[in-house]
C-alpha cells in the first residue's frame, strides 16, 4: 500500500450530501432528478474541488525568513497542537476538528506518529498499533504493521497507517498543513531530564531507516512539514543524542528524494534548553529553526535566530498552553513572536491530549484570538507587503517595556531552572515593532497598552493609522469598535519628527493593542 492510493470519502460526508440534494429535489421532475443523481454520483467518487488543497511550502526565495509556495505566495503558519490525535481521534473527530479550526483561521495541526506514552506503545482509536512490539513490549520502528486494503469499514483492512494516510489527505483537502513528528523525544533520550531508561529505542542506524521509510511513504504529500525530536534536548551532560536526531533527519531527506528542492525539516527542542539553532543551525538538513520557550525567554530567542547566518526561518513550535496561562499570555507570546520575525506560531492547550472532552478546548478565548492574529498579520496585507517585512525595534523611541515571568501563570508543573522558579506570575508591557522594507507601513504591538512613541524619520509617505483589538478582532475608531478597517487618523506625514500614539484605555495587564500605519 502506498500513500497515493485513491481517497475514500467518509460515509458521513456521503450521507449528508445525499440528504442535502434529496431536500432540494422534492417535487422536481424525474428528468431533473436524474441529472442531479448523476452529479451526486460524480461527487461521491471525485473529491470536492470547491475546497482548495494545500500547496507545498518552501523557504521563500524573496525573503529567507519566511515560508512560501513554489509560486512565491507567502504562508503564515498558524498551527494547533494535537499531539495525540492519531492515538485518540476517530475519522468523525478529525472531520469535526478540521471544520472548527478552519473557521478560526488555523491552517496547520501539530501531531505525532509514535507518541509520548512510553509505558504504553499505544493502540489508536480503532485498536491498531503502528509497530510490532519487540523486546520488553516496546515498539520496533523497523516493523510497521501493514495490512492489505484500506477500507475504513473493515477492521481487518484499516490499519494505523491507513488512518494516518487519511488524516493527511483530509487536512490537505482542506488547505491545512501537518507538522509531523515521526517519534517523540522520549524514544531518543529517555526521560524529560535525559536520564537513560529502557524506552530509548533509537540509534543512528534504525533512526535513519525509519526516517527513510516514513518519508518515502509520504513523499507525495504536499502538506507535510517534518520535525525530528520532540520536547527533548540534544545533549544531557555527557550524553549526546544529536547524531541520532541527525540520522533520522537525513533518512527523511533521502526518503523524500526531492532533488534540488530542500524539504522543510526542523528540530523540536525542549524549553529551558538550547533551541534548534544552537544544535543544528549549520546542518544541511535543517531548513528552518524551531523554538520552544516561555514568553520571557522567547522574546530573546526569536531575534537571536533572526540575526543568524545563513538566514533560516524561525518560529515558535511550542509555547505556553492556555489553561496554564491566560489568553492574554497566549496572545502576547504569539504577537511578540511574529513581530520579532517568526514565520508562524503554534497554539496549545490541553487539547494536545485529545481527550474525550476535547471539544471544550476549542471554545477557549485564546484559540479564537489566534484567528484574529492571522487576520491582522496576513489577510490585510498583499503578498508583496507580507514578503517585505522586517522587525525593527529602532522605530520605538524611549522605553520598550519588558516581558517577565511565565505569561501570567495559573499553574505550572513543568519545573524549570532557577530563573524560572524565581519569577512568580508573569506579565508584559513590551512594545514590539515591524515595518515594511519600503518603509510605507508599520505594525506595532503593545502588550500592556503603553503609549507608542514612533520615530517617523524611519518611515515614508503619508500613512493612515488604525487600532486593532487582538482580544476581539475588531477595529477601534471614534471611541468604539468597528468590524470594518477604518483609520482613526488619516494621512500622517512621515519622514521627519516623531509622534506618540495613545493606546485606548489605561496601561494595564491584558489591555493589549496593535497599531498599524499604512497607505
Amino acid at each position: 500500500m502506498i500513500f497515493s492510493q485513491k481517497m475514500i470519502r467518509h460515509p458521513l460526508e456521503n450521507v449528508l450530501t445525499v440528504h442535502f440534494f434529496s431536500f432540494l429535489l422534492k417535487g422536481k421532475s424525474v428528468k431533473i432528478k436524474s441529472v442531479f443523481l448523476f452529479l451526486i454520483s460524480f461527487l461521491l467518487v471525485v473529491p470536492c474541488f470547491a475546497q482548495q488543497e494545500a500547496e507545498q511550502l518552501y523557504v521563500s526565495k524573496k525573503n529567507s525568513h519566511l515560508l512560501a509556495t513554489a509560486r512565491e505566495k507567502p504562508v503564515f503558519l498558524n498551527s494547533f497542537t494535537v499531539w495525540k490525535l492519531l492515538r485518540n481521534g476517530s475519522r468523525e473527530d478529525v472531520i469535526e476538528l478540521i471544520a472548527n479550526l478552519k473557521d478560526k483561521k488555523i491552517n496547520a495541526i501539530s501531531m505525532i506518529i509514535l507518541d509520548l506514552e512510553m509505558a504504553d506503545p499505544g493502540k489508536n482509536f480503532y485498536g491498531d498499533f503502528a509497530f510490532k512490539l519487540g523486546k520488553e513490549e516496546l515498539p520496533n520502528p523497523l516493523e510497521p504493521i501493514l495490512t492489505p486494503g484500506n477500507n475504513p469499514d473493515s477492521p481487518v483492512e484499516y490499519d494505523f497507517w491507513d488512518h494516518l494516510d487519511w488524516v493527511i489527505e483530509k487536512t490537505d483537502e482542506n488547505g491545512m498543513y501537518v507538522v509531523l513528528h515521526p517519534a517523540w523525544g522520549d524514544w531518543f533520550t529517555g526521560s524529560y531530564n535525559g536520564k537513560p531508561n529502557k524506552y530509548i529505542i533509537f540509534n543512528q542506524e534504525n533512526a535513519y531507516k525509519y526516517g527513510y521509510w516514513v518519508a518515502e511513504r509520504y513523499k507525495d504529500a504536499k502538506n507535510v512539514i517534518w520535525m525530528v525530536g520532540g520536547d527533548r534536548s540534544g545533549v544531557y551532560g555527557d550524553l549526546d543524542y544529536r547524531s541520532v536526531y541527525t540520522a533520522m533527519a537525513k533518512g527523511i531527506t533521502d526518503g523524500l528524494d526531492s532533488g534540488l528542492t530542500k524539504p522543510l525539516i526542523s528540530f523540536h527542542p525542549r524549553k529551558w534548553a538550547p533551541n534548534s539553532s544552537d544544535w543544528f543551525h549549520h546542518e544541511e538538513w535543517l531548513t528552518f529553526n524551531s523554538i520552544q520557550d516561555t514568553p520571557y525567554d522567547q522574546v530573546v530567542s526569536v531575534p537571536n535566530d533572526y540575526r543568524l547566518t545563513p538566514v533560516k526561518p524561525t518560529w515558535l513550535c511550542e509555547g505556553r498552553y492556555e489553561g496554564a496561562i491566560t489568553d492574554w499570555g497566549v496572545r502576547y507570546q504569539a504577537w511578540q513572536t511574529v513581530l520579532s520575525g517568526g514565520f508562524g506560531h503554534t497554539y496549545g492547550s490541553d487539547a494536545w491530549k485529545f481527550p474525550k472532552d476535547w471539544r471544550k478546548y476549542l471554545d477557549l478565548p485564546g484559540l479564537r484570538q489566534m484567528g484574529y492574529l492571522y487576520h491582522a498579520v496576513r489577510e490585510i496585507w498583499t503578498d508583496k507587503q507580507f514578503l517585505g517585512r522586517t522587525p525593527d525595534q529602532e522605530l520605538i523611541i524611549g522605553e520598550q517595556g519588558e516581558t517577565i515571568g511565565d505569561g501570567n501563570t495559573r499553574e505550572d508543573g513543568d519545573g524549570g531552572g532557577a530563573a524560572a522558579s524565581s519569577i512568580t506570575g508573569g506579565h508584559s508591557d513590551r512594545i514590539t515593532a515591524m515595518r515594511g522594507n519600503d518603509r510605507n507601513w508599520v505594525m506595532v504591538y503593545t502588550a500592556g497598552g503603553k503609549d507608542i512613541h514612533l520615530d517617523l524619520t524611519k518611515l515614508k509617505g503619508r500613512l493612515n493609522a488604525y487600532w486593532f483589538n487582538p482580544r476581539t478582532g475588531m477595529w477601534w475608531v471614534d471611541g468604539q469598535e468597528s468590524k470594518a478597517m477604518r483609520p482613526f487618523r488619516k494621512r500622517i506625514k512621515t519622514g521627519k519628527g516623531d509622534l506618540v500614539f495613545d493606546a485606548p484605555g489605561d496601561p494595564k495587564n491584558e489591555n493589549d493593542w496593535v497599531l498599524i500605519l499604512k497607505k
